[in-house]
């Protein structure tokens, strides 16, 4: 496993491990010049992306993790754990005061293990896509 920083991902290989996890592809929201990232993690084996975590920040006060993907075929092999531990340890060296996340509620073992506590949230999707 290789693992890279904040190195370009294509937005095919994204919008593949996407729907290797049951989400939608999102493939052009990937592929748009617009979609910025604070700090991202990518997992490969050899050529195929396994793995991702991304990251969006003010750079300050606040971070929030979001799509954090391992591909099926990967899962329960401690990559998703690598890549919280990771993540989180470059969000405190950047100094930045709070971390969210939001996750089903059938995942919030795997959270709690960083020290994540729960808070009533809300969440709105605007359009569909495939």
């Amino acid at each position: 496993m290789v693992y890279k920083y904040n190195e370009p991902v294509s937005s095919e290989a994204l919008a593949d491990l996407r729907e290797s996890v049951g989400w939608n592809r999102m493939e052009n929201e990937y592929g748009s010049p617009l979609m910025k990232s604070f700090f991202h993690i990518a997992v490969y084996d050899d050529d195929r992306l396994v793995g991702y975590i991304d990251s969006v920040s003010n750079g300050v006060t606040d971070a929030y993790i979001q799509d954090l993907m391992i591909c099926p075929d990967y899962q329960g092999k401690g990559i998703g754990t690598d890549l919280m531990k990771k993540m989180i340890a470059c969000l405190r060296e950047k100094h930045i005061f709070m971390i969210s996340v939001v996750f089903e509620e059938r995942l919030k073992p795997f959270y709690d293990q960083f020290g994540f506590s729960s808070m009533l949230c809300g969440q709105m999707e605007t359009y569909r896509n495939s």
